[in-house]
């Protein structure tokens, strides 16, 4: 009996321990969450234009930090640099006029502590507006708290991506796969492949990117995204490098990989042997390989002196 009520007192005190430390965790997560933090949602917008007429969308502000703030609204240009696709919000460029075409419902305010403030944005197309796509970028900016100097920095803001296009305009949908590439040799995982697709057009298009890999003998994927493919927005008259990584292999190994990247009618599929192999690995095989070397001639010249 005693035995007993020592082992009951036993489980009591794991559970006060136990509830102890799921208070503890729930009061760390608690102070996980910020003082600031400002969303928008969704992270870019698609529209289109017609030259002339007035379209509109609407997205959200959203505060999920623990402290009301004033916010604002703005907007840039949104263009990129490079084949590596640097994002660029500063310059302006003849696929970046829409910026000064947008307007708000409304483009500040005041957000409590988890709530949220639907916004209509609204562009004004002028009627010689150019053919092709438009890029710009919404802003959403929190100001500094009255009394809190330097409670928020002057980078905490959060940027979303307007794509649009000019229906009626004469728009060009131009380019391909230029580069489709698989290596033979990797020193460790993961396994990478990489692509470059050049747009050649004056309108946005999407490229499709799919990887899949093979053991060395035998037909069943050890991995795929072929059912969620990647895809990735190309702008006008850009070219971007794309990497597909397969992250789960492993530190050696044999595998056929096949990438195939497909944009506009475009299509290009590359497959290889990749050999993965850890330089320790290569250097002991490469011993291996002296030492039986120097073996051998020292028997055949341990031979030649014996006759």
């Amino acid at each position: 009996m005693r035995v007993f009520k020592g082992l009951v007192r036993f489980i009591a005190v794991l559970g006060v321990l136990a509830g102890g430390f799921f208070v503890a965790n729930g009061s760390v997560m608690a102070a996980d969450v910020p003082d600031y933090r400002i969303q928008v949602s969704p992270t870019n917008l698609s529209i289109d234009l017609t030259p002339g007429k007035v379209s509109t969308t609407e997205f959200k502000v959203q505060n999920t930090g623990a402290k009301k703030f004033d916010y604002k609204l703005l907007t840039g240009p949104y263009s990129v640099v490079g084949d590596e696709y640097k994002q660029d919000l500063t310059t302006d460029t003849n696929y970046t006029y829409i910026k000064d075409w947008i307007t708000f419902s409304v483009d500040g305010g005041t957000l409590e502590p988890g709530s949220e403030v639907k916004v209509k944005l609204t562009v004004n197309v002028p009627k010689d507006a150019p053919a092709g796509g438009q890029y710009a970028t919404v802003f959403a900016r929190m100001l500094e708290p009255e009394g809190e100097a330097g409670g928020l920095k002057a980078e905490q803001q959060i940027g979303m991506i307007v794509y649009s296009k000019n229906v009626e305009g004469n728009t060009r949908l131009e380019g391909g796969v230029i580069e489709n590439k698989v290596p033979s040799f990797m020193f460790a995982p993961p396994i990478n492949a990489t692509s470059i697709v050049e747009n050649k057009g004056n309108v946005h298009a999407e490229a499709t990117y799919i990887m899949q890999v093979y053991p060395l003998f035998g037909s069943e994927e050890v991995y795929t995204n072929e059912e969620n493919p990647e895809k990735r927005t190309i702008l006008p008259e850009t070219r971007r490098l794309n990497t597909m990584s397969w992250d789960g292999a492993p530190q050696l190994g044999i595998f056929r990989v096949k990438q195939t990247v497909k944009f506009l009618d475009d299509t290009k599929v590359t497959e290889k042997l990749v050999f993965i192999c850890p330089l320790w690995f290569l250097f002991v095989v490469l011993a291996i390989i002296f030492l039986a070397i120097f073996w051998i001639v020292s028997r055949v010249r341990g031979r030649g002196k014996e006759d």
